[in-house]
């Protein structure tokens, strides 16, 4: 499968560490995820994101480093890949794009090439010319976007927080692709429909199988000195309801700096432009306990 980071703060930092020097950075988790890789970054003031891609494995890749080096933002999304649909190209390569959104997948949708029209069917009339690859993912994030569409939220303006009914809108969706992928009969396991939807100012993650962590506390910083927010609430029991300073999501934890979570399978974590962090289980989707991919 494959693996995500994604960072946002209320204030812009560097990245490199959880890209390139923790104990389990990205880039050590790209050896066993080597086809390439890409970074969304967004910058104050700025609603569309910069984007940096290769076919080259991060962890050999020098430009991956040079980029996790210099690379500053309050809105981070990364990804390593482990192919298991589509070929290997820049076009299937995450993160994926669209007005202003960014997305990434780790998981598969079985069976996806002999269902292919199926989902596409389901999705906005709009977005169909804007499909580029061949890999299930990018039919994902047109599919999250559809639903979210459909059901009253406006995608194609800057939001503040996403729809209060999200859990029961993925819910949906989900289910349907799990039992459009099962009857397929192509694996016995579940699809895994793991990912990350962020504009840069909110942010989704969403757990379906495999390992989704999230962090809001540190027990150490390294730029605690520097940081200029005054009231800092990074540090001891994460509290509910509050203005966090930051958060982490990853499929692996990248440091034992960070108090790391784990969102609950069948579950997603929503960050407002606030900074305040909730955390749901999907509406009306129950299954077998979670399996993961290496």
């Amino acid at each position: 499968m494959c693996r995500i980071f994604a960072f946002k703060s209320r204030v812009s930092l560097k990245v490199q560490r959880s890209l390139v020097k923790a104990d389990n950075a990205l880039q050590i988790q790209s050896e066993k995820h080597p086809h390439g890789w890409g970074i969304s970054y967004y910058l104050t003031n700025e609603l569309e994101p910069h984007e940096v891609k290769s076919l080259d494995p991060a962890s050999t890749d020098d430009r991956f480093r040079k980029v996790s080096e210099f690379l500053t933002s309050h809105a981070v999304l990364a990804h390593v890949r482990k192919a298991t649909v589509g070929d290997l190209s820049l076009l299937n390569t995450h993160p994926f794009h669209w007005n202003g959104w960014s997305f990434c997948h780790n998981g598969t949708m079985f069976g996806f090439d002999s269902i292919r029209d199926r989902f596409e069917e389901r999705i906005a009339p709009r977005f169909l010319p804007l499909i580029q690859g061949t890999t299930d993912s990018e039919v994902l994030f047109f599919l999250v976007l559809t639903a979210l569409e459909k059901s009253g939220f406006d995608v194609d303006q800057p939001a503040s927080s996403f729809p209060d009914s999200t859990d029961r809108i993925l819910g949906e969706l989900l289910c349907w692709i799990r039992d459009l992928c099962a009857e397929t009969g192509a694996d016995e396991r579940e699809a895994m429909l793991n990912f990350v939807l962020t504009n840069g100012r909110i942010l989704l993650a969403n757990r379906f199988n495999g390992g989704l962590h999230f962090s809001t506390q540190k027990k150490r910083c390294a730029d605690f000195d520097v940081c200029p927010i005054a009231n800092k609430v990074c540090f001891g029991p994460r509290r509910v309801g509050i203005r966090h300073t930051h958060l982490l999501i990853a499929s692996d934890p990248t440091s034992p700096d960070d108090v790391w979570e784990e969102i609950p399978n069948r579950g997603i974590a929503m960050l407002d432009e606030e900074f305040r962090l909730s955390i749901k289980a999907l509406q009306g989707v129950t299954g077998p306990d979670p399996w993961f991919s290496n």
